[in-house]
């Protein structure tokens, strides 16, 4: 089960939305106990303690203190907890939204995405947490800025996660999964997000249950809509 923003306290989540604004999400940025404490109107010692807990026992930020001062960095975990709560703010906000749909252009990837997804380890986890086994290989999807908004909506709603392991001495991160649909396939579709992602945050690969270049008649270039739903939510809410 992922960590919830409903898991931290109101001081911890306003610390990573303080750290978002200095732009600890892009790179590492110096900070000391006493900034926080002054920011927040509470004692250094406070600060301190909400500090260590997202770095040391939640891992969220990554925190190194040196001679020139402390360094503070949001963690992938912690931008999605951001992501979390941006998602959750959405749903609140409009409450009648019950589908995100997201465009993307099709274009060929490096053939990682193949190697990745034969993985023995990752395919079973794929089979028994999505219900399908998928083609061996991904589609690529290049996002415009238009709807990269729409596409971190989804980042931030409650992910299958496919657990990462370690074999012949290399380490495999997690992957996200969220299951998607196509218009005019039946064929099961999961958008996925490696943790360890070579490509950025405006590309999107789906894996399925078919070969989707074929099913589809697609080739670099091609336009396709995906949509999410938000009906299936409520099974990760509890």
């Amino acid at each position: 089960m992922p960590m919830k923003i409903f898991d931290l306290s109101s001081r911890e989540l306003n610390l990573l939305i303080y750290f978002a604004q200095l732009r600890a999400n892009e790179k590492e940025i110096s900070i000391t106990t006493s900034q926080i404490a002054d920011f927040f109107k509470t004692s250094q010692q406070t600060a301190s303690r909400c500090l260590i807990r997202l770095s040391k026992e939640l891992g969220l930020v990554s925190w190194r203190s040196t001679r020139k001062g402390s360094f503070v960095q949001l963690n992938p975990l912690g931008l999605d907890i951001l992501h979390q709560l941006r998602f959750e703010l959405e749903r609140a906000l409009y409450p009648d939204l019950n589908k995100i749909t997201v465009h993307g252009s099709v274009f060929s990837g490096l053939g990682e995405g193949k190697y990745y997804i034969s993985r023995s380890s990752y395919m079973d986890s794929f089979v028994k947490k999505l219900g399908f086994k998928p083609f061996h290989g991904t589609l690529n999807l290049r996002i415009p800025s238009d709807d990269v908004d729409r596409l971190d909506l989804i980042r931030g709603s409650w992910p299958v996660i496919i657990p990462g392991f370690e074999e012949s001495g290399r380490q495999y991160g997690d992957v996200l999964c969220y299951e998607v649909k196509i218009p005019s396939l039946t064929a099961k579709v999961a958008a996925i997000v490696p943790r360890r992602s070579h490509y950025g945050s405006n590309v999107l690969e789906l894996i399925s249950d078919v070969n989707l270049r074929e099913a589809l008649n697609l080739e670099d270039g091609s336009e396709l809509a995906i949509n999410y739903s938000l009906n299936q939510i409520s099974e990760h809410d509890n």
